[in-house]
Formats: C-alpha cells, structure tokens, sequence
C-alpha cells in the first residue's frame, strides 16, 4: 500500500529509473475513453494497424479505468488512473514498483506512460473468483506466490520502512469536512466521524507496534482481481502494483484473507483457523527455501496465525478510509460509502477478538 507523497529515498536518484520508459505528452479524457486509447497505443505502437486492433474495457476495478488491446496475437493493456486518485496513490512509486519486480520476473513489461496512465504487458490466465481463493490447491499457489513477493529487495529504490500507517493518515486528511453529495454527507455521519477515524487509528497503530510483524515488500491489495490464474502452466500472478510498498508482512497475509469476503462483504467467507493454518505452513515453507532450516513448525504457524488476524484490522480500518475518500472523488459506478461502512463494521466487530490473540 502506497503513501501518497514521494516515498523514494531519493527522488533526485530514484527518477532516472524511468529513463527507460518513454513518456508521450498526453492526458485521457475518461468522456473520451476508447478514443483516446487508441490514440494512445497508436503513438506507443505506430507500426500497429489500429482499425484492426480489438479493444476491450476491463470492469473488474474500483480505482482505474482499464481497456484491454488485442492486435496480430500481442496482447496489451492501457491504464487510465481514476479521477483524483492521486489523492491516495503515489503513481512515481506504482512505476517503480514495476522496475522493482521486473528484476524477479514478477510483472509485464511497461510500454510507456501518458499524463494520467500507462500502457503496460498482459499476464496469460484469468481472474480469480472468489471461490477460488478458497480452492485448496489454488490458495497454495497464492501463499507460496506471496512468499516470493515478500523476498523482493528494493532498498536502491525505496527506503525500507513501513508505510502502512503513514498513508492512513494521510488518506484520513483526504477526507473532506462536508461531502459534496448531500446524500452521501448524510449516510457517512451516520456511522462514522473523523474524530472517530483518527482516535482508531492511534489506538490500532499502538497495539499492532507490539506485534513484531518482519518488513516486507509487499503487495497491499491481493484481492480475487488481482491474483491471475495460468491453467496451462498451474501458476499464479499479482497484477495491479498500485498499493505495493514496503510494509509489515502480517498486513499483506491479513489483508489478503479479508478479500475472501470479495467487494461485497461476505464475512462468512473470512476463512477459518484450518484453512488459514495451511494456508500459513505453505507460505512459510515457501519463505524458507534455500535456508539451512526448511522446517516449520506448529509454534511459528500459531504464531503467525495471530500475527495475520491482527492485521486483518488494519486492512478492514485502512479500506474503510480509503472508502470514504473515494466517495468525494470516484466517477466509477459503485457504492463507496457502503462498502465503507461494512469494512468498519467488521473491524469493530473483530477488534476485541483479534487483538486478544
């Protein structure tokens, strides 16, 4: 999960990274979406024949606009950023991110960057539902996935220190004092304040500090959309590097397993000690290859089991703000302020429980 001010460690020193990734001098016009993609992938592909190209609008998101490009057998995407969504996401870091990982093989290519977006590779499978993040075989794949996520070094680029709080709290400022929709004012101080929001976050802030939870690189939103199955080659992939960052590893677990409830809240879904303790072990075995001592034991799982569930908090408070952000400055067709409200109402719900653990 990503701040929204400069998180490189020095921007100076960062920036030329991107020196490798062209830059065309234009700004899409969301009214004029599927116009201006072509536009876009015509300067980035000029040898392409565009009346032949196929374009496709991705709907899964609730951030970005995302059209899928198809022409002659290649296979591309074009990423618009959402309408003032630099107000949460730091789109510097998003590209470094990318620069990060492509050292490790662990995300397409970029193809070049346009004001408010870029064009970047496909990754060959399909999204997970959410049944699949539940499927036995399928989950393994995901937490041995997110092992190798969280062996990625980008000291060179970001400094290594977690972000996860930081953001809240920025995010938190974003949040206007009178939503502009009256609708909307009406329902959010129904259920919440930011007094509210902020005394929460101090308070969850202080307790997860105790936990001890290893710095990791991390994804921040493994969520059914972003985790791409390949049937052909039994693998998985992250898409979607928006929220990545260093943070603690607890939090990218937790945060993870609060998605099994999918966009609509389905608590039920929030899995179980059982399949979170094997969940857990093939994580952890995966972290361990190549050490002396592969073994893990119960002690660390039960340990780990605690530490997850503690952080889920974080994930289901951090969304809630987030939620509330998005209220004010989305243009996307989808109910922020409930989805808002049903994060929040499951973190106080749990609070008590998992911080007991």
């Amino acid at each position: 999960m990503a701040p929204i001010a400069s998180s490189t460690m020095n921007k100076e020193n960062a920036i030329p990274c991107f020196d490798s990734i062209r830059t065309y001098d234009f700004f899409m016009d969301h009214s004029q979406l599927m116009d201006g993609t072509k536009n876009v992938v015509q300067w980035a592909f000029p040898h392409w024949d565009i009346k032949e190209a196929k374009f496709i609008l991705q709907t899964h998101g609730l951030t970005n606009k995302l059209v899928k490009c198809k022409w002659n057998g290649e296979t591309i995407l074009i990423r618009t950023y959402g309408k003032g969504t630099d107000a949460i996401i730091d789109r510097d870091q998003e590209m470094i991110n990318f620069i990060a990982l492509s050292r490790f093989g662990l995300c397409p290519k970029v193809h070049g960057r346009f004001s408010n977006g870029f064009i970047y590779g496909y990754m060959e499978g399909i999204p997970f539902s959410i049944s699949d993040v539940r499927h036995p075989q399928k989950s393994a794949l995901v937490a041995r996935h997110m092992a190798k996520w969280h062996k990625v070094t980008a000291n060179d680029l970001l400094e290594p220190k977690p972000r996860l709080f930081e953001t809240y709290y920025q995010w938190l400022s974003e949040i206007p004092k009178k939503f502009s929709n009256p609708s909307v004012e009406a329902s959010v101080r129904s259920f919440i304040t930011r007094e509210r929001l902020l005394k929460e976050l101090k308070h969850l802030e202080a307790e997860l500090a105790k936990v001890g939870s290893p710095l990791v690189f991390s994804h921040g939103d493994v969520n059914p959309n972003n985790i791409i199955y390949n049937a052909a080659t039994n693998k998985v992939d992250f898409i979607d590097y928006e929220y990545g960052s260093y943070n603690p590893r607890g939090f990218d677990i937790g945060n993870h397993f609060c998605e099994h409830a999918g966009f609509d809240c389905e608590w039920d879904l929030y899995p179980n000690e059982e399949f979170q303790r094997t969940f857990l072990r093939e994580y952890l075995e995966a972290s361990k290859e190549g050490e002396k001592v592969t073994e893990v034991t119960e002690e660390e799982i039960t340990k780990l089991y605690a530490e997850v569930n503690k952080y889920s908090l974080a994930s289901n408070l951090g969304w809630s703000i987030w939620g509330l952000v998005q209220a004010e400055i989305s243009d996307l067709d989808f109910d922020y302020t409930e989805y808002s409200k049903m994060r929040l109402d499951e973190y106080f719900r749990r609070k008590d429980e998992f911080l007991a653990l």
